[in-house]
Formats: structure tokens, sequence, C-alpha cells
């Protein structure tokens, strides 16, 4: 999966303007059509389960504030937390039963993590900031012991990683870590930082969090969940101060940076067919009943096709745009927008994905001078959850992304016109580019 993160960070707000974008390339909302209720098809699936049932497995009867599993079972019923919603804070002491299978003693770690640990360093972390590994194999490590929920985002996303370069059976490991590193970072985000160190934190745990989630069966919403903390996390450009240690990230270093690498490239090469497919796809979904929210991510992903023609560095700001784009909607909004039984953004997103798939041309160019590895994801898996997931009369809509995500890898490259091959998945998260 390619993953990237999106260098602009904007405040909870639905008015924010992103600077990502000109104004002159946006396409106004138009006021959402009522929406009918659409009966859901029961699937065997929980995806929005609780931590308990993701762990072992199960499937959760995501019934609120306990599931019956854990109710049975007396166990802490636990929920992915929405990291953005910082005001709604009430962490409980863990069940003693899960004290014997999670730690979460600062500082007091085991050999398994040391090695994990080690995995990051050398080759698991993220490749973004782009050219600047630094941050993660020296400044992060620095002060990574000091905050619990950092330290525990780094041992999940090495733990992910090398189960997927490794026959190591690390993945129930990645979900312990995930689980305390989440705790740690909501009771966190209940105050703000104290000073530009702990925010950094922060930062690099939701991020680190964001790239494992492409590594999660259905990690499609935490993975949305957590660029957007990244976003609300870093606040405004100011917060991205030359002291802090993602000053890359702001927007006149990474987007200069990748305006500079576009522009000395050789050859970008997008299938011009593949882009009619897309864009053929996404006007079929006009039809559809949308919010405003859907109806602008919409336009924008048409945007995005319709400059992946022959401007590759509009292509790649108007895709920052993108990322940054669901920061700028309320809570409530982003919370429909993600929701699993909202087939119509469902849809959306599986075209996100395939699009930032035929997009890899111009994100690998992300990765150029990264030196750790690059791991198989689930981005791509995503899109067969979503046409698995919505009322079997829509489909159809997913219909073409679904055929992207079974191109050969060396057709997302532009070697080729392929035939469809069994899922690869791309070279991983970059975040993220996710997905390719």
């Amino acid at each position: 999966m390619h993953m990237q993160f999106r260098d602009k960070s904007i405040d909870d707000s639905s008015s924010g303007d992103s600077p990502t974008l000109l104004e002159s390339d946006r396409t106004e909302s138009t006021t959402p059509l009522p929406r009918k209720p659409i009966p859901r098809k029961g699937h065997t699936k929980s995806r929005r389960g609780c931590f308990n049932c993701k762990r072992r497995r199960i499937k959760c009867s995501e019934r609120h504030p306990e599931c019956n599993h854990c109710l049975k079972a007396g166990l802490q019923c636990e929920y992915p937390a929405n990291i953005l919603h910082a005001t709604q804070r009430s962490l409980i002491s863990p069940h003693p039963q899960e004290v014997a299978n999670l730690r979460s003693t600062p500082g007091i770690f085991n050999a398994r993590d040391m090695h994990l640990f080690h995995h990051f360093l050398i080759t698991a972390y993220p490749h973004i900031p782009v050219g600047a590994d630094k941050i993660w194999v020296a400044v992060i490590p620095s002060f990574a012991h000091n905050y619990e929920y950092l330290i525990h985002s780094i041992l999940a996303l090495a733990a992910s990683h090398l189960d997927a370069v490794s026959t190591s059976s690390v993945a129930e490991q990645a979900i312990q870590h995930r689980i305390l590193a989440v705790k740690s970072l909501n009771d966190a985000l209940s105050t703000p930082p104290k000073t530009g160190v702990e925010r950094d934190a922060r930062m690099a745990a939701a991020l680190a969090l964001a790239f494992q989630s492409s590594h999660l069966q259905d990690g499609l919403a935490e993975f949305l969940t957590m660029i957007r903390g990244c976003n609300l996390i870093a606040g405004d450009q100011a917060s991205l101060g030359s002291d802090s240690a993602f000053y890359a990230f702001r927007e006149d270093r990474h987007l200069q940076d990748m305006r500079n690498r576009i522009g000395t490239a050789n050859h970008i090469n997008i299938n011009p067919t593949d882009l009619d497919l897309a864009t053929l796809s996404l006007h079929a979904l006009s039809n559809l009943p949308m919010s405003a929210c859907e109806h602008t991510y919409q336009e924008t992903l048409l945007l995005i096709v319709k400059n992946a023609y022959s401007h590759p560095v509009k292509t790649y700001t108007t895709f920052v745009h993108l990322y940054n784009l669901p920061s700028q909607w309320t809570h409530d909004d982003f919370q429909a927008f993600i929701h699993a039984d909202n087939a119509v953004a469902q849809i959306l997103l599986a075209h996100f994905i395939a699009i930032q798939a035929l997009l890899t041309p111009i994100l690998y160019l992300e990765r150029v001078g990264f030196h750790g590895v690059d791991a198989p994801t689930r981005v791509l898996a995503w899109i067969e959850g979503v046409y698995v997931n919505v009322p079997g009369r829509l489909r159809r809509h997913v219909q073409w992304p679904r055929e992207v995500s079974r191109y050969p890898f060396t057709r997302f490259l532009g070697q080729g016109s392929g035939g469809i091959a069994q899922g690869h998945e791309q070279f991983d998260s970059g975040a993220v580019v996710m997905g390719s």
C-alpha cells in the first residue's frame, strides 16, 4: 500500500479551506438530496468490533457500551477509539484478566519488544516526511521512551510490518501494542500538549498507527481516523516550526520537495485507458444520493483523474488536498462518512483506493532515497471488503475498483496494459501513499 500523510494540517472545522487546492479548482457542493434508508444485507464480519473481539478474531456484536462477548467473559470492552473527538475521554482501568495479557507499565519491555524496536529502526519506519529518514531512526527514538503511546505505536507498526515480510507470527503482538497505544494516546489527548516535543510525540504515534492500519484486514476506517488525527494534532502551520521533528511536513517543504521530484522525473506514465475507466465509473455515481461531504469528495476524485492525464504536479497537489479534506469536516460528518453502513461513502472510498493505485508512478517518487523496506499491505484488499459489504444492487459501482485491485503491479508502473491478475498489493503505505 502506498500511504501518504498529507502535509497541510487543518483545524477541526468544516469551513476551513485547504491551500493545497486552488480556489478555481473547487466544485461547489450541491444541496444534499434526502437519502432513503438502504436495507443492509447481513455479513459475517464485524468491521467496527471491539478490540477484544478483533484480537481473538471472533465476530463482535458491536453492542455498546459492552459487546455480548465481553459482557459474558467479564472483560473490559474497548472499541477502536476516535482520537479526534478529544473532548470525550473516559478511560477505565483494564480488567484484571486483560492486565495479564497486555503490559502497560511504561519503560518495561522484554526481548521481543527490543527485537521489534530494532526492526522498526532498520526497516519498518514510515517513508514520510519525504527524504527525512533521520526523523524516524534518530530523532523520534530519542524521546519515544518518555511517551507510552509513542513506544507502543512504534512496536505495533514494527510487529505488523515484520508479520508481513517474514514468517514471524507476531500479529497478536501487533494488536496488543495497538490497543495500548490507542488507550494511552486517547488519555494524552484529553489535555493540550505542554511542549513541542509532546506534540511531535502525539503526531508520530498517530502516523505510526495510520501506517499500521494499512496492514489490518478491516483497517480502512481506522486508517482514515488516524490520518485525520495527524492533521488535527498538528494544528496550523505555526505548530510545525523549525524546532519540530515534522517541520518537513509544512506546505512549503513537503509539496515543494515533491514538485522538484516530479519535475525532474524522466517519465511519468499513467495509463490513459485506466483514467478513462476511472472517469466513467466516478460519473456513474452521480445518480446516487450524496451528502455535501460525499459530493465534494467525488468532485475531488474527478479532478485528480482529470489532472492525471498530463499534469502530474497538479495531480499530486490535489491528491494531498483529498487526504486533508476529512480534516475540514465536523466530527459528525466524518463519522457518518467512514461508517461501514454508509454504502455511498464506501463506494467512494473504493474509488479512492483504486485511483491511488493508478497514481503509483507519481506517488512512488515519495520513496526516492528511502532506506526502509516496503511491506505488502491490505489496502487494495479493502476494495473487496467494500464490494461484499454494500447492498447487492449497488455492487456494480464497485466493479471498476475491484478490477483495479486485481491488476498486476507492473501495470501501475506504466509497464504495459497487463491483464487481470490476482491481488498484488503495492509497495506499502505512504501515508500515508497507501495502497498502491
